[in-house]
This record gives structure tokens, sequence and C-alpha cells, in this order.
């Protein structure tokens, strides 16, 4: 029986973007692995102070409550180290960590998100198993969040992630097991630490074939707009391409879903920022297709999985399914022309979309199932 201590970088609940989406997604399908007692350490900011009601009282609970806060100490020392880490580095929660262990002796670590594994105790990667699963090369994010940066900021940001590779280089180096939700970027995480293997998260079938309305047809994009690659790409989306698809199907709606996302509402273009919706089953049984035009981003798509959940036909960007070794199910657009054709395509004929529809499933089972998943990570904690 091994001793399992998971610490995720956000709490598993509530769900409210994708990187809590995917630590949800992992910590029931690790709640579903054999022979191994786990305790849960999530760690708890002001943002994310998680809900944890519904967890198993069999289930060893501890909190790390960290104020993320940036103190005088961390500015100082952000002269030689990532900012951003060093706000999650705190004494408190090393010693809750120290104090567990020595009761429990802990066996095995899986760290789910880069900050959770910047935390650990530097001994612990020669005395414990560490298995850490990367949602995304973390210095990557920051590069990328510098473009959307004021000039007078873009530097700073453009620090943190030089400092960010530097730190991440040397701990995935450090960690025994690596394992990489995005296909594309398990490549490159091989070239610091060769046991690094792709782990998708599991993925379920909600409902089979929704069909939309076809008389009052729509089609959808659903995004946190505090994110800035959805606030990117639907501004171009609306700019050149959705006047494309208007002029040919002055009938079609679109429907953009998320928090933040009544920026763009807009009736007399058939536009609708429908903000936070409370059910998502309602809003993707009316879509036709769903878009995901993203230019920025890194790891895997969560927003396209969930599409993909409820078996929707998804045009997008390459960027947006980068994460994805097999992408057989999506319809990719290289230019806004392309990407205007494919949608209008799929309002067009019912017999192309429903064709695509009805791989989804297949594909969902064969690449996103969850006894798979289970084996796979079984032989990574007790191999």
């Amino acid at each position: 029986m091994k001793r399992i201590l998971y610490i995720s970088q956000k709490p598993h609940h509530p769900i409210i973007d994708g990187g809590s989406q995917a630590i949800a997604s992992f910590f029931h399908g690790l709640l579903q692995c054999r022979d191994l007692t786990l305790t849960y350490a999530p760690i708890c900011t002001k943002k994310h102070p998680g809900d944890f009601s519904a967890v198993d009282h069999s289930i060893q609970l501890i909190p790390l409550r960290i104020d993320t806060s940036i103190s005088m100490k961390v500015l100082r020392r952000s002269v030689s180290a990532p900012m951003n880490v060093l706000r999650y580095s705190t004494s408190e929660a090393m010693s809750t960590l120290y104090s567990r262990d020595s009761i429990e002796q802990f066996d095995v670590v899986v760290c789910d998100g880069f900050y959770s594994l910047s935390i650990l105790p530097k001994s612990w990667f020669s005395s414990k198993r560490i298995i850490y699963r990367s949602h995304n090369l973390e210095h990557e994010h920051w590069k990328q969040r510098a473009r959307f940066m004021p000039w007078y900021l873009r530097w700073f940001y453009h620090r943190i992630s030089r400092q960010m590779k530097r730190l991440e280089h040397s701990l995935v180096s450090a960690t025994h097991t690596v394992l990489s939700i995005s296909h594309e970027e398990t490549q490159r995480l091989r070239e610091w630490n060769a046991n690094t293997h792709t782990c998708y998260p599991v993925l379920k079938t909600k409902h089979h074939l929704i069909r939309g309305n076809e008389s009052e047809p729509s089609i959808g994009f659903i995004g946190n707009f505090d994110w800035f690659p959805n606030v990117d790409a639907m501004h171009k989306f609306i700019g050149e391409i959705w006047p494309l698809i208007s002029a040919k199907h002055p009938s079609v709606q679109l429907e953009i879903a998320g928090r933040g996302s009544e920026i763009f509402n807009h009736p007399t273009h058939r536009i609708k920022g429908l903000g936070f919706v409370d059910s998502l089953e309602n809003y993707y049984q009316r879509q036709q297709v769903m878009v995901s035009p993203l230019a920025y981003g890194t790891g895997l798509n969560m927003k396209v999985l969930e599409a993909l959940s409820y078996g929707k036909v998804i045009v997008t960007s390459a960027l947006s399914v980068r994460g994805f070794e097999n992408k057989t199910p999506f319809l990719i657009a290289d230019t806004p022309k392309e990407f205007a054709e494919f949608v209008l395509r799929m309002l067009g004929s019912s017999d192309q979309r429903e064709a695509l529809e009805s791989n989804i499933s297949t594909y969902i089972k064969t690449t996103f199932d969850q006894e798979t998943f289970r084996i796979q990570l079984e032989q990574h904690i007790h191999g």
C-alpha cells in the first residue's frame, strides 16, 4: 500500500477555469487507483480558497493556505528568482508538509501544476518518488503574457520568463516522472527529463450527439475572458472571420459564453455576449458548431475538451489543438477565409456535420479513457 501525497496548485473545486478543470479530472482519476492511501494538499489562496465539502472523509485533507500577496521580502528576492514562484514559497506551507510527512512517511508525492512542484522541500527530490503533472511550460506562459503587457512592463515579464525557465529546467530535471497533458509539450519536456509521458485528462461523453436548432443556427465560443488569449481570439474572430460567415449566412448568430464575455455583446450583428452561463448543457444544445480561434496559449485547451465531451464539431486554429496528438476530430483552419469556409460548410450540410459528430464519441473513448488513465497512473506510482 503506497502512501501518496497529492499537491495541487489550486483546489479541484469549484471548477472555474481550465486549470481547475484539469485538476478535478486528475483528482477524481487518482481516486480510482488501487493500493494507495491518499493525502490531499491543495494550495488555497484568496483567489482560489476552495470548497472541500464533498471530499470523502477517508481522504486526509490538509489545505495549504498561502498568502500570495507581494511582500518586500518577495520583491528583494525576485532579483534572482521568479516573483510568481516566490509568492508561493512560504515557510508555513513547507513546515506543514514536513510535519505531515513525519507522521505519514509518504512514498510518492504527486505535484499537479508547476507551483505545487516549486514548494517541495529540496531534500524530497532525492528521498521520494516525485511525479510532476505538467499543465504547460510555465516559462512559455509568461513569455506569451509579455506580448500583451504595456511596453514598460514587457521587460519585467520577460525577466520572469527567463527566471522561470531556469527554475523549471532544474525542477523538471530532478523529478522522477513527468506527466504532461500536452503531447506537443511532452516532446519538449523530454529534453529536460527523459522519463516524460503524455497523460491526457479523463473525459466522458456527457451527451451523445446533441443537436442544435436548425431553424435558428448558432455557433459558439466559451472561455474565461480574464485570460488574455481568449480576448485576443474573439477580437480577431469578430473582426476578420465573423463578417465572412454572416455575409453568406445572415441568420446565424454567435454566442460567446464565459466570465467577462458580456463585452462582446452586439445584438445588431447577431453577437451575444452571455457572460457566465448556469447551464452548459443548454448552451451546447443550441450550438451547431463550436469555434476555437486562439493564436496564443500553452498546454492542452480544456474548453476544446469540454466541447468534445458534448459531441460538438469544432473549427479551430492549429494553436488551439497543438496539445493533441491525434487531430482527426478537428477542422483546422490556417486563414480567416478557410476558417469561415469550414464553419459555413458545417452549417450548410447536416450530413457532414453528423458524420464528424459520430466519430467524436469513439475518439473520446480511445484517447481519454478512464481505465487507460488508471492503469497508466498506477504504473507510474507503483513502478
